[in-house]
Protein backbone atom coordinates (compact mmCIF):
# COMPACT_ATOMS: atom_id res chain seq x y z
CA UNK A 1 0.00 0.00 0.00
CA UNK A 2 1.87 3.16 -0.62
CA UNK A 3 2.28 5.39 2.12
CA UNK A 4 -0.53 8.03 2.85
CA UNK A 5 1.11 11.81 3.52
CA UNK A 6 0.14 12.81 7.43
CA UNK A 7 0.85 15.28 9.84
CA UNK A 8 2.33 14.72 13.33
CA UNK A 9 -0.54 15.91 15.34
CA UNK A 10 -2.58 13.02 13.12
CA UNK A 11 -0.23 10.43 14.24
CA UNK A 12 -1.53 7.35 16.98
CA UNK A 13 -0.83 4.23 17.81
CA UNK A 14 -3.04 3.13 15.55
CA UNK A 15 -1.25 4.61 12.61
CA UNK A 16 0.38 2.71 9.65
CA UNK A 17 1.43 3.19 6.12
CA UNK A 18 1.77 6.73 6.51
CA UNK A 19 4.94 9.44 5.12
CA UNK A 20 5.86 12.71 7.00
CA UNK A 21 7.82 15.60 6.67
CA UNK A 22 9.83 16.80 9.07
CA UNK A 23 12.51 18.96 10.01
CA UNK A 24 14.96 17.68 12.79
CA UNK A 25 14.58 20.89 15.18
CA UNK A 26 16.80 18.83 18.24
CA UNK A 27 19.62 16.46 17.99
CA UNK A 28 20.57 15.19 21.41
CA UNK A 29 24.70 15.16 21.47
CA UNK A 30 25.93 11.51 22.52
CA UNK A 31 26.06 11.03 25.81
CA UNK A 32 27.47 7.80 28.07
CA UNK A 33 26.10 6.23 30.92
CA UNK A 34 27.50 3.79 33.69
CA UNK A 35 24.47 1.41 32.99
CA UNK A 36 22.67 -0.16 29.80
CA UNK A 37 19.80 -1.80 29.09
CA UNK A 38 16.84 0.30 29.87
CA UNK A 39 14.93 2.02 26.32
CA UNK A 40 13.95 5.64 26.84
CA UNK A 41 12.35 7.54 24.19
CA UNK A 42 13.89 9.29 21.26
CA UNK A 43 17.23 7.19 21.45
CA UNK A 44 19.54 5.84 19.13
CA UNK A 45 21.37 2.91 21.05
CA UNK A 46 25.35 1.49 20.77
CA UNK A 47 26.20 1.48 17.71
CA UNK A 48 23.72 3.75 16.18
CA UNK A 49 24.78 6.45 17.56
CA UNK A 50 27.85 6.34 14.99
CA UNK A 51 25.74 5.57 12.17
CA UNK A 52 23.00 8.21 13.03
CA UNK A 53 25.79 10.76 13.63
CA UNK A 54 26.06 11.96 9.91
CA UNK A 55 22.69 10.87 8.48
CA UNK A 56 20.10 12.36 10.56
CA UNK A 57 21.18 16.71 11.24
CA UNK A 58 19.64 19.41 12.95
CA UNK A 59 17.69 21.99 11.46
CA UNK A 60 17.61 19.26 8.39
CA UNK A 61 14.21 18.75 6.59
CA UNK A 62 13.57 14.52 6.13
CA UNK A 63 10.93 11.78 5.59
CA UNK A 64 9.95 9.50 7.26
CA UNK A 65 8.23 6.82 6.19
CA UNK A 66 6.21 3.88 8.54
CA UNK A 67 7.71 4.65 11.56
CA UNK A 68 5.97 3.07 14.87
CA UNK A 69 4.38 5.37 16.99
CA UNK A 70 3.98 4.50 20.76
CA UNK A 71 3.10 6.18 23.90
CA UNK A 72 4.54 8.54 25.16
CA UNK A 73 4.74 9.42 29.23
CA UNK A 74 3.93 12.43 30.20
CA UNK A 75 7.21 12.91 32.48
CA UNK A 76 9.23 12.51 29.28
CA UNK A 77 8.07 15.73 27.63
CA UNK A 78 10.35 18.49 27.24
CA UNK A 79 7.47 21.11 26.57
CA UNK A 80 3.86 21.48 27.46
CA UNK A 81 3.38 21.26 23.43
CA UNK A 82 5.04 18.37 22.91
CA UNK A 83 2.90 15.73 21.68
CA UNK A 84 1.67 12.56 23.56
CA UNK A 85 3.17 9.83 21.02
CA UNK A 86 6.67 9.31 20.08
CA UNK A 87 8.32 7.17 16.87
CA UNK A 88 10.69 4.50 17.20
CA UNK A 89 12.56 3.97 14.16
CA UNK A 90 11.45 -0.13 12.81
CA UNK A 91 12.61 -2.24 10.08
CA UNK A 92 10.22 -0.95 7.20
CA UNK A 93 11.05 2.41 8.76
CA UNK A 94 12.30 4.69 5.92
CA UNK A 95 14.11 8.07 6.72
CA UNK A 96 15.05 10.34 3.08
CA UNK A 97 16.36 13.77 3.16
CA UNK A 98 13.90 16.50 1.67
CA UNK A 99 15.95 18.81 0.98
CA UNK A 100 19.57 19.82 -0.49
CA UNK A 101 20.48 22.17 2.23
CA UNK A 102 23.82 21.11 3.34
CA UNK A 103 23.63 23.48 6.83
CA UNK A 104 23.52 21.02 9.95
CA UNK A 105 25.63 20.28 12.54
CA UNK A 106 29.31 20.50 11.16
CA UNK A 107 31.64 22.06 14.33
CA UNK A 108 34.30 23.80 12.21
CA UNK A 109 31.33 25.58 10.06
CA UNK A 110 29.44 27.38 12.74
CA UNK A 111 27.10 30.58 11.59
CA UNK A 112 28.20 31.71 15.35
CA UNK A 113 25.98 34.98 16.68
CA UNK A 114 28.07 38.15 18.17
CA UNK A 115 26.89 38.94 22.12
CA UNK A 116 25.47 41.89 20.90
CA UNK A 117 23.23 40.39 18.34
CA UNK A 118 21.30 37.62 20.11
CA UNK A 119 17.80 38.35 20.85
CA UNK A 120 16.78 39.81 24.20
CA UNK A 121 13.03 37.96 23.92
CA UNK A 122 13.25 34.28 24.59
CA UNK A 123 11.49 32.17 21.57
CA UNK A 124 11.79 28.35 22.58
CA UNK A 125 12.33 27.58 19.16
CA UNK A 126 15.23 29.72 18.38
CA UNK A 127 18.60 28.42 19.02
CA UNK A 128 21.72 30.09 18.29
CA UNK A 129 25.67 29.55 18.39
CA UNK A 130 27.78 31.46 20.23
CA UNK A 131 31.41 31.75 20.20
CA UNK A 132 33.57 33.53 23.11
CA UNK A 133 36.07 34.32 25.29
CA UNK A 134 35.97 32.49 28.70
CA UNK A 135 36.30 34.88 32.09
CA UNK A 136 34.61 32.18 34.84
CA UNK A 137 33.15 28.88 35.45
CA UNK A 138 31.62 28.07 38.46
CA UNK A 139 34.03 25.86 40.41
CA UNK A 140 31.72 22.34 40.51
CA UNK A 141 27.95 21.69 39.09
CA UNK A 142 25.39 22.70 41.58
CA UNK A 143 22.35 19.99 42.11
CA UNK A 144 19.22 21.23 41.38
CA UNK A 145 15.67 20.05 40.93
CA UNK A 146 13.35 20.70 38.11
CA UNK A 147 10.42 21.56 37.47
CA UNK A 148 9.37 17.81 37.16
CA UNK A 149 10.90 17.02 40.06
CA UNK A 150 13.92 15.56 39.40
CA UNK A 151 17.35 16.43 39.95
CA UNK A 152 19.85 17.51 37.69
CA UNK A 153 22.89 19.59 36.93
CA UNK A 154 23.70 22.99 35.94
CA UNK A 155 27.08 25.31 35.76
CA UNK A 156 27.45 28.40 35.01
CA UNK A 157 29.63 30.16 32.55
CA UNK A 158 30.75 33.69 31.40
CA UNK A 159 31.74 34.83 28.30
CA UNK A 160 32.57 37.92 26.67
CA UNK A 161 33.46 39.08 22.89
CA UNK A 162 34.19 42.34 21.06
CA UNK A 163 30.65 43.35 20.35
CA UNK A 164 29.91 44.33 23.92
CA UNK A 165 31.14 45.35 27.46
CA UNK A 166 28.16 43.41 29.25
CA UNK A 167 29.40 39.84 29.60
CA UNK A 168 26.94 36.71 28.71
CA UNK A 169 26.32 34.01 31.19
CA UNK A 170 25.01 30.64 30.23
CA UNK A 171 23.46 28.20 32.28
CA UNK A 172 24.69 24.65 31.24
CA UNK A 173 22.46 21.99 31.77
CA UNK A 174 22.90 18.02 32.44
CA UNK A 175 26.26 16.13 31.42
CA UNK A 176 27.72 19.39 29.79
CA UNK A 177 27.89 20.81 33.40
CA UNK A 178 30.64 18.08 34.67
CA UNK A 179 34.19 17.64 32.18
CA UNK A 180 33.56 19.66 29.31
CA UNK A 181 32.79 23.19 32.04
CA UNK A 182 36.21 21.93 34.06
CA UNK A 183 38.00 21.84 30.91
CA UNK A 184 37.18 25.78 30.83
CA UNK A 185 38.14 27.04 34.15
CA UNK A 186 39.88 29.78 33.48
CA UNK A 187 43.20 30.70 34.91
CA UNK A 188 43.62 34.30 36.25
CA UNK A 189 45.06 36.82 33.08
CA UNK A 190 44.96 33.70 30.80
CA UNK A 191 42.23 33.20 28.23
CA UNK A 192 40.80 30.77 25.76
CA UNK A 193 37.96 30.76 23.32
CA UNK A 194 35.32 28.40 23.07
CA UNK A 195 32.09 27.57 21.00
CA UNK A 196 28.42 26.77 22.14
CA UNK A 197 26.18 25.50 19.50
CA UNK A 198 22.32 25.00 19.58
CA UNK A 199 21.68 27.80 22.74
CA UNK A 200 18.35 29.29 23.92
CA UNK A 201 17.88 32.37 25.32
CA UNK A 202 16.79 32.72 28.82
CA UNK A 203 14.92 35.88 30.93
CA UNK A 204 16.89 34.85 33.84
CA UNK A 205 18.41 37.59 35.34
CA UNK A 206 16.83 39.16 32.21
CA UNK A 207 19.21 38.07 29.89
CA UNK A 208 21.26 35.40 29.62
CA UNK A 209 21.74 31.87 27.97
CA UNK A 210 20.96 28.47 28.26
CA UNK A 211 22.13 24.84 27.04
CA UNK A 212 19.83 22.56 24.93
CA UNK A 213 20.02 18.83 24.48
CA UNK A 214 21.60 19.84 21.23
CA UNK A 215 24.42 22.20 22.77
CA UNK A 216 27.52 20.90 22.05
CA UNK A 217 30.64 22.39 23.56
CA UNK A 218 33.32 23.47 20.84
CA UNK A 219 36.94 23.56 23.16
CA UNK A 220 39.02 24.24 20.11
CA UNK A 221 37.25 26.87 17.72
CA UNK A 222 38.18 26.96 14.23
CA UNK A 223 36.67 28.77 11.01
CA UNK A 224 37.36 32.39 10.17
CA UNK A 225 35.39 34.01 13.60
CA UNK A 226 37.07 31.79 15.28
CA UNK A 227 40.55 33.51 14.43
CA UNK A 228 39.04 36.87 14.41
CA UNK A 229 38.29 36.23 18.14
CA UNK A 230 41.97 35.11 18.70
CA UNK A 231 43.44 37.81 17.33
CA UNK A 232 40.78 40.04 19.47
CA UNK A 233 41.78 38.48 22.59
CA UNK A 234 45.44 38.45 22.50
CA UNK A 235 45.53 42.37 21.50
CA UNK A 236 43.14 43.13 24.60
CA UNK A 237 45.16 41.08 27.53
CA UNK A 238 44.81 43.95 30.04
CA UNK A 239 41.18 44.61 29.34
CA UNK A 240 40.05 41.61 29.60
CA UNK A 241 41.62 40.96 32.83
CA UNK A 242 40.24 43.88 34.36
CA UNK A 243 37.01 42.43 33.22
CA UNK A 244 37.52 38.72 34.49
CA UNK A 245 38.62 40.76 37.98
CA UNK A 246 35.68 42.19 38.21
CA UNK A 247 33.50 38.86 37.36
CA UNK A 248 35.65 37.04 39.81
CA UNK A 249 35.00 40.06 42.52
CA UNK A 250 30.96 39.79 41.83
CA UNK A 251 30.88 35.98 41.20
CA UNK A 252 33.22 35.56 44.83
CA UNK A 253 33.25 38.64 46.88
CA UNK A 254 35.27 39.22 49.97
CA UNK A 255 32.88 39.59 53.15
CA UNK A 256 32.88 42.30 55.49
CA UNK A 257 33.19 45.20 53.10
CA UNK A 258 32.23 48.71 53.38
CA UNK A 259 28.61 49.71 53.04
CA UNK A 260 28.42 52.07 49.18
CA UNK A 261 27.73 55.09 48.69
CA UNK A 262 24.41 56.03 46.68
CA UNK A 263 26.04 58.90 45.41
CA UNK A 264 29.31 56.44 44.24
CA UNK A 265 26.65 53.73 42.96
CA UNK A 266 24.77 57.14 40.63
CA UNK A 267 27.95 57.99 39.50
CA UNK A 268 28.87 54.54 37.71
CA UNK A 269 28.68 53.58 33.61
CA UNK A 270 26.96 50.11 32.54
CA UNK A 271 29.96 49.31 30.67
CA UNK A 272 31.33 48.80 33.68
CA UNK A 273 28.62 47.42 36.01
CA UNK A 274 27.97 43.97 36.22
CA UNK A 275 24.24 42.52 36.32
CA UNK A 276 25.32 40.47 39.39
CA UNK A 277 26.69 43.25 41.45
CA UNK A 278 25.31 43.28 44.85
CA UNK A 279 26.03 46.44 47.74
CA UNK A 280 24.83 47.36 51.08
CA UNK A 281 23.54 51.05 52.05
CA UNK A 282 23.03 52.15 55.32
CA UNK A 283 19.66 54.32 54.69
CA UNK A 284 16.82 56.15 56.35
CA UNK A 285 13.28 57.03 54.64
CA UNK A 286 13.38 60.83 55.85
CA UNK A 287 9.90 61.92 54.27
CA UNK A 288 7.48 58.83 54.46
CA UNK A 289 4.13 59.53 52.64
CA UNK A 290 0.38 57.31 53.86
CA UNK A 291 -0.84 58.33 50.23
CA UNK A 292 2.19 56.11 48.90
CA UNK A 293 0.58 53.47 51.32
CA UNK A 294 -1.06 50.85 49.35
CA UNK A 295 -3.52 48.43 51.39
CA UNK A 296 -5.96 45.87 49.67
CA UNK A 297 -6.85 42.48 50.19
CA UNK A 298 -5.25 39.50 47.89
CA UNK A 299 -4.24 36.22 47.81
CA UNK A 300 -2.73 34.79 50.21
CA UNK A 301 -0.45 32.91 48.24
CA UNK A 302 0.50 35.66 45.36
CA UNK A 303 -0.86 38.77 46.91
CA UNK A 304 -3.10 39.27 43.49
CA UNK A 305 -6.29 41.21 44.37
CA UNK A 306 -9.36 39.08 45.02
CA UNK A 307 -13.10 39.85 45.98
CA UNK A 308 -13.23 36.94 47.92
CA UNK A 309 -14.30 37.43 51.70
CA UNK A 310 -11.95 36.96 54.04
CA UNK A 311 -11.94 33.18 55.86
CA UNK A 312 -13.15 31.70 53.01
CA UNK A 313 -10.32 29.12 51.23
CA UNK A 314 -10.50 29.15 47.37
CA UNK A 315 -8.37 27.99 44.74
CA UNK A 316 -6.84 31.42 43.21
CA UNK A 317 -7.11 31.57 39.18
CA UNK A 318 -4.17 33.67 39.17
CA UNK A 319 -1.60 31.05 40.81
CA UNK A 320 -3.97 28.02 40.90
CA UNK A 321 -3.31 27.15 43.70
CA UNK A 322 -5.39 25.83 46.15
CA UNK A 323 -6.88 26.41 49.66
CA UNK A 324 -5.52 30.17 49.29
CA UNK A 325 -7.37 32.81 51.80
CA UNK A 326 -7.66 36.66 51.54
CA UNK A 327 -6.13 38.78 53.81
CA UNK A 328 -4.28 42.36 53.69
CA UNK A 329 -1.53 43.01 51.89
CA UNK A 330 0.75 46.30 51.49
CA UNK A 331 2.88 48.27 49.14
CA UNK A 332 4.59 51.18 50.33
CA UNK A 333 6.74 53.03 47.92
CA UNK A 334 9.10 55.62 49.31
CA UNK A 335 12.75 57.49 48.84
CA UNK A 336 15.47 55.96 50.92
CA UNK A 337 18.33 57.90 51.63
CA UNK A 338 22.27 57.75 53.23
CA UNK A 339 22.94 61.57 52.68
CA UNK A 340 24.33 61.56 49.66
CA UNK A 341 21.88 60.65 47.71
CA UNK A 342 18.28 59.05 47.11
CA UNK A 343 16.95 55.76 45.56
CA UNK A 344 13.33 55.15 45.05
CA UNK A 345 11.88 51.48 46.73
CA UNK A 346 9.01 49.40 47.21
CA UNK A 347 8.81 47.25 50.49
CA UNK A 348 5.78 44.98 49.97
CA UNK A 349 4.11 42.70 52.95
CA UNK A 350 6.08 41.55 55.78
CA UNK A 351 8.75 44.24 54.88
CA UNK A 352 6.29 47.28 55.80
CA UNK A 353 5.41 45.19 58.69
CA UNK A 354 9.01 45.27 60.11
CA UNK A 355 9.72 48.60 58.71
CA UNK A 356 6.45 50.22 60.37
CA UNK A 357 6.76 47.69 63.64
CA UNK A 358 3.21 46.89 62.86
CA UNK A 359 1.22 44.15 60.86
CA UNK A 360 -0.58 43.94 58.42
CA UNK A 361 -4.03 44.37 59.48
CA UNK A 362 -3.06 47.25 61.08
CA UNK A 363 -1.58 49.11 58.82
CA UNK A 364 -4.60 48.33 56.51
CA UNK A 365 -6.98 50.01 59.44
CA UNK A 366 -4.94 53.04 59.44
CA UNK A 367 -4.49 53.03 55.70
CA UNK A 368 -8.14 53.00 55.19
CA UNK A 369 -9.30 55.61 58.05
CA UNK A 370 -6.98 57.98 57.04
CA UNK A 371 -4.96 57.65 60.64
CA UNK A 372 -2.60 60.62 60.10
CA UNK A 373 -1.36 60.77 63.71
CA UNK A 374 -0.59 56.98 64.03
CA UNK A 375 1.33 57.54 60.87
CA UNK A 376 3.37 60.18 62.55
CA UNK A 377 4.51 58.13 64.77
CA UNK A 378 5.70 55.46 61.94
CA UNK A 379 7.01 58.60 59.78
CA UNK A 380 9.32 59.87 62.78
CA UNK A 381 10.85 56.61 64.10
CA UNK A 382 11.48 55.47 59.95
CA UNK A 383 12.92 59.23 59.28
CA UNK A 384 15.75 58.68 62.75
CA UNK A 385 16.56 55.20 62.98
CA UNK A 386 18.91 53.55 60.38
CA UNK A 387 18.39 49.92 58.24
CA UNK A 388 20.26 48.12 55.56
CA UNK A 389 19.79 47.61 52.69
CA UNK A 390 21.25 45.44 49.66
CA UNK A 391 21.11 46.93 45.85
CA UNK A 392 22.01 45.76 42.52
CA UNK A 393 20.91 46.78 39.19
CA UNK A 394 17.80 46.18 37.31
CA UNK A 395 17.27 43.68 34.38
CA UNK A 396 17.55 46.48 31.99
CA UNK A 397 21.23 46.40 32.15
CA UNK A 398 21.59 42.55 30.64
CA UNK A 399 18.31 43.36 28.16
CA UNK A 400 19.53 46.93 26.93
CA UNK A 401 22.35 47.90 28.83
CA UNK A 402 20.63 50.79 30.09
CA UNK A 403 22.04 50.96 34.83
CA UNK A 404 19.29 51.36 37.43
CA UNK A 405 19.61 50.71 40.87
CA UNK A 406 16.96 48.72 42.77
CA UNK A 407 16.45 47.03 46.02
CA UNK A 408 17.45 43.71 46.54
CA UNK A 409 17.30 43.15 50.29
CA UNK A 410 16.80 44.59 53.51
CA UNK A 411 17.95 43.95 56.87
CA UNK A 412 16.21 46.01 59.98
CA UNK A 413 17.74 45.54 63.40
CA UNK A 414 15.40 44.72 66.98
CA UNK A 415 12.82 42.96 64.59
CA UNK A 416 9.79 41.69 66.03
CA UNK A 417 10.49 38.24 68.22
CA UNK A 418 8.66 35.99 66.25
CA UNK A 419 11.30 36.91 63.36
CA UNK A 420 13.87 36.94 65.55
CA UNK A 421 16.88 35.18 63.42
CA UNK A 422 14.80 34.54 60.00
CA UNK A 423 17.01 35.26 57.31
CA UNK A 424 15.24 35.24 53.71
CA UNK A 425 14.74 37.67 51.32
CA UNK A 426 12.72 40.55 49.76
CA UNK A 427 12.64 41.99 46.62
CA UNK A 428 11.19 45.10 44.87
CA UNK A 429 10.89 44.30 42.06
CA UNK A 430 9.81 41.13 41.62
CA UNK A 431 10.49 40.69 37.70
CA UNK A 432 14.16 41.10 39.04
CA UNK A 433 15.27 37.37 39.77
CA UNK A 434 13.05 34.47 38.42
CA UNK A 435 16.05 31.62 39.66
CA UNK A 436 17.56 31.11 42.77
CA UNK A 437 21.08 30.12 42.76
CA UNK A 438 20.73 26.70 44.94
CA UNK A 439 24.36 27.79 46.18
CA UNK A 440 23.22 31.04 47.25
CA UNK A 441 19.14 30.95 47.98
CA UNK A 442 19.56 30.15 51.57
CA UNK A 443 21.86 31.63 54.72
CA UNK A 444 22.31 30.60 57.75
CA UNK A 445 22.47 31.86 61.25
CA UNK A 446 23.98 30.76 64.36
CA UNK A 447 24.59 32.01 67.45
CA UNK A 448 25.01 31.10 71.48
CA UNK A 449 23.81 32.92 74.45
CA UNK A 450 26.81 35.17 74.94
CA UNK A 451 25.92 36.42 71.25
CA UNK A 452 23.57 39.80 70.10
CA UNK A 453 20.45 38.75 68.58
CA UNK A 454 21.25 38.48 64.94
CA UNK A 455 19.73 41.13 62.44
CA UNK A 456 16.58 39.70 60.37
CA UNK A 457 16.45 40.12 56.49
CA UNK A 458 13.12 39.62 55.90
CA UNK A 459 10.78 38.57 52.71
CA UNK A 460 7.98 39.47 51.17
CA UNK A 461 6.05 36.17 50.65
CA UNK A 462 4.11 37.63 47.38
CA UNK A 463 7.61 37.61 45.95
CA UNK A 464 9.38 34.92 47.34
CA UNK A 465 6.87 32.63 45.17
CA UNK A 466 8.36 34.19 41.95
CA UNK A 467 11.56 33.19 42.09
CA UNK A 468 11.88 29.52 42.81
CA UNK A 469 11.66 27.87 39.04
CA UNK A 470 14.90 26.29 37.36
CA UNK A 471 14.77 28.22 34.11
CA UNK A 472 15.35 25.40 31.47
CA UNK A 473 14.26 21.98 32.73
CA UNK A 474 16.50 19.09 31.78
CA UNK A 475 16.42 16.92 29.60
CA UNK A 476 15.14 13.78 31.52
CA UNK A 477 17.37 10.77 30.30
CA UNK A 478 17.00 6.91 31.15
CA UNK A 479 20.60 5.32 31.74
CA UNK A 480 22.02 3.26 28.50
CA UNK A 481 25.24 2.46 27.31
CA UNK A 482 25.25 5.08 24.18
CA UNK A 483 22.47 7.19 23.19
CA UNK A 484 21.66 10.12 21.20
CA UNK A 485 18.13 11.90 20.50
CA UNK A 486 16.20 13.98 17.78
CA UNK A 487 13.34 16.36 17.88
CA UNK A 488 11.55 16.79 15.09
CA UNK A 489 8.42 18.90 13.70
CA UNK A 490 5.97 19.48 11.06
CA UNK A 491 8.13 21.29 7.55
CA UNK A 492 5.30 21.83 4.96
CA UNK A 493 5.30 25.13 2.66
CA UNK A 494 2.75 27.59 4.71
CA UNK A 495 0.39 28.03 1.80
CA UNK A 496 -0.29 23.80 1.16
CA UNK A 497 -2.88 22.68 3.91
CA UNK A 498 -4.81 24.17 6.27
CA UNK A 499 -3.70 23.13 9.24
CA UNK A 500 -0.18 23.90 9.51
CA UNK A 501 -1.29 26.92 12.54
CA UNK A 502 -1.68 23.87 14.74
CA UNK A 503 1.59 21.41 13.04
CA UNK A 504 4.23 23.55 15.29
CA UNK A 505 4.05 20.72 17.75
CA UNK A 506 6.93 18.44 18.09
CA UNK A 507 7.96 14.79 18.53
CA UNK A 508 10.09 12.74 19.46
CA UNK A 509 11.89 10.41 16.55
CA UNK A 510 13.57 7.27 18.23
CA UNK A 511 15.72 4.68 16.09
CA UNK A 512 15.79 1.15 16.44
CA UNK A 513 17.70 -0.07 13.48
CA UNK A 514 19.93 1.86 10.87
CA UNK A 515 18.69 3.93 7.78
CA UNK A 516 18.22 1.79 5.00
Amino acid sequence: MKPKKAYLDELTTKSKDYKVKVRVLEKRRPKTSPEKGTKMRGALFADQVGIFEDAIKRNRVYEITNAPISPLKPEWKTHPNDLDYQMTFGRRTIVLPADNNDGGDDPNDQDYCPISQLPRIPDYAEMFDVLGVVLFVEDHPRVVRTGNDRETKVREIILTDHSTPQPLSISVWDELADDDCSMLIPVPGKFRTVGLTALRVSNYRGFSMSTSMSTMIIHSPVGAKAEALESWMTSHQMALTELQSRVFNVKMPIPAQKNAKIAALRSKKAKTTLQDEKHWLEVTIPAAELHKVNAYMGCSHCSKRSSIPPGSAYTCENCSEADCTTEPKITFNCDISDGTGTLPMTAFSSTTEKLFKMSATDIFHMKHADDDQAFSAVQEMLRLKPFKVQVGPSTSLSMSNILQWVVKQVVIDGANDNASGSVTATQADPSQSQVVNSSKGSQVQTRNSSTPPPKSIVTDASITSAITGIIEPAIATTPVNELSEVTTADSVQPQTHNKLLKKEKAATVAASAPLP
